[in-house]
């Protein structure tokens, strides 16, 4: 009998937005495509830590269910680096679900996939982007399910994007974080992350860079990488609105309007290389559409 791949294209994305830790997060303009193949027969489990994310969702679906899991095999064929704080387990994890979803004909609607993709990642700041694209807040409601909803954005802003070749894994920069915060850090945070939001949503970027000012996550992680606020410096200094830490790092992310984004992308660079860090710089966009599934197909064995 031959077996099923379906190939599911999930953007990439970037989360916390400076001072929306854990509830804030957009979709890029960057796609990763990865192929599920479901088949009669048990397969190998997978050495790359990205397909065995992808497998652990889908095993993740099928608990879910109720089912047992049929063959899995997972391959990615464009990869967002892991441990750069571009979304790329909330990639795995949404392309897994979706696969699932596929291939089981549709048996879960979009609050159980929000709410499995987010489960798996802890919190929905990313598996939320990634799943629907855009400007999203989400939140974990009283019910126990994640409750959505996604802002308006200018359609012309540009994200100037520093990737450090250094990785700074989610869990090493969660231990940065303290127990708990002052009634000031909370407040603070608290009026920036809405600011935020606002600012998008009526597309006044001039309130980006108070929007941005962090006090729960980002000078913490600044101790795994120094350069981080000279960094934020240098692209505000190149034309960028604001720049943020993005997800638990390593890459940085800044928003801008569309003259000056490669300059400010350069400038991100120049500055993580003078303060001994390589890595690559590039453009993007906010990414309006989420994941889909983009190819059904039967393949042998």
């Amino acid at each position: 009998m031959p077996s099923t791949a379906i190939t599911v294209r999930v953007p990439a994305t970037s989360a916390n937005l400076g001072a929306g830790f854990d509830c804030l997060g957009l979709a890029l303009d960057m796609f990763a495509s990865v192929t599920v193949i479901f088949s009669e027969a048990e397969q190998p489990p997978p050495e790359d830590v990205g397909e065995k994310m992808v497998v652990s969702a889908v095993r993740h679906a099928y608990q879910r269910l109720g089912k047992p899991m049929p063959g899995v095999r997972a391959v990615y064929q464009v990869a967002i680096p892991l441990g750069r704080g571009l979304g790329a387990s909330a990639v795995a994890r949404v392309a897994g679900l979706l696969a699932v979803n596929e291939f089981e004909r549709k048996v879960f609607d979009e609050q159980a996939l929000l709410d499995l993709a987010s489960e798996l990642e802890g919190h929905g700041d990313n598996a939320c982007p990634a799943l629907f694209g855009g400007l999203q807040v989400c939140v974990l409601g009283a019910d126990g399910h994640f409750v959505r909803a996604p802002s308006r954005f200018p359609a012309e802003a540009q994200i100037a994007l520093l990737i450090p070749d250094h990785s700074m894994p989610t869990k090493e920069a969660r231990k940065a974080l303290p127990e708990s915060y002052s009634k000031a850090d909370t407040v603070h945070n608290i009026g920036r992350a809405a600011l935020f939001v606002a600012a998008m949503a009526s597309g006044r970027l001039e309130l980006l860079a108070e929007a941005t000012d962090d006090r729960v996550h980002q000078r913490q992680r600044a101790a795994l990488f120094p350069p981080l606020f000279d960094i934020f410096a240098a692209a505000r200094k190149a034309g960028a609105y604001a720049a943020w830490l993005s997800g638990a790092g390593s890459s940085v992310a800044a928003i801008c309007g569309e003259g000056p984004a490669r300059s400010v992308a350069n400038a991100m660079l120049a500055t993580a290389r003078a303060a001994g860090y390589e890595g690559r710089a590039l453009v993007t966009r906010i990414a309006r559409e989420g994941a889909t599934v983009s190819r059904v197909e039967l393949v042998e064995g």
